[in-house]
């Protein structure tokens, strides 16, 4: 093989080289960017369960003291509670990522709001008896929905680590056959950089033996 092919091939190797790399480091930064988005998306949508939880418990806790002790500082604590409850779940419903199945218990939820508003209202105008009454038919309901929030959670949860997995070992996988292809690459490279060297020494070796 002539001087100009070994150098030919030689840039073009360097050049399919260079691609290469190139394309595996645009899949890592495909698969990288979507890691982020498990991380972020997902994980807030399941923070959002855990605190949807945690209002619903603390509120009804609220209504339970309002209705025991008659102390209206359970009053107080139960609209700031819903008020925080309300922002969050509108930052919920107007996130494009937020599963359906969130969106199902949050109108369940709000059924559940209804009647403890009109339990509310009822302790307003003094029947206390029939406040609790209510409140005491709305425990089923209540605590239906804080199973579905949990079962949903576990479900989140058991979804976002087998992404999050899978992602990870695909990364892995990238980023050994990066390493790999470019080890070979490179060893290719520095071969015919060597022959090129050889076959450009030959000449000068024949000429010195010549004379």
């Amino acid at each position: 093989m002539s001087q100009r092919k070994w150098i030919l091939l030689w840039i073009s190797l360097s050049v399919l080289s260079i691609l290469i790399i190139g394309v595996f480091i645009f899949q890592l930064q495909e698969t990288n960017e979507r890691l982020e988005i498990i991380q972020g998306e997902q994980l807030d949508s399941y923070e959002a369960i855990e605190n949807i939880m945690y209002y619903n418990v603390e509120r009804a806790n609220a209504i339970r003291g309002l209705l025991a002790y008659d102390d209206r500082h359970f009053l107080e604590m139960y609209y700031s509670l819903s008020q925080q409850s309300s922002e969050l779940k509108q930052s919920v419903i107007t996130e494009p990522s937020t599963p359906s199945s969130v969106l199902d218990l949050l109108e369940r939820d709000a059924i559940w709001e209804k009647e403890a508003d009109r339990v509310l209202v009822i302790y307003e105008e003094g029947d206390l008896a029939k406040a609790t009454n209510v409140a005491e038919t709305m425990t089923e309901q209540r605590q239906t929905i804080l199973e579905d929030l949990r079962s949903l959670k576990q479900m989140q949860y058991k979804d976002v680590h087998k992404e999050l997995t899978a992602v990870e070992n695909q990364m892995s996988v990238l980023t050994q056959a990066l390493f790999t292809i470019t080890f070979l690459l490179l060893a290719i490279i520095v071969i015919l950089i060597f022959l090129l060297a050889r076959i450009k020494s030959d000449p000068i070796k024949k000429e010195v033996s010549q004379t």
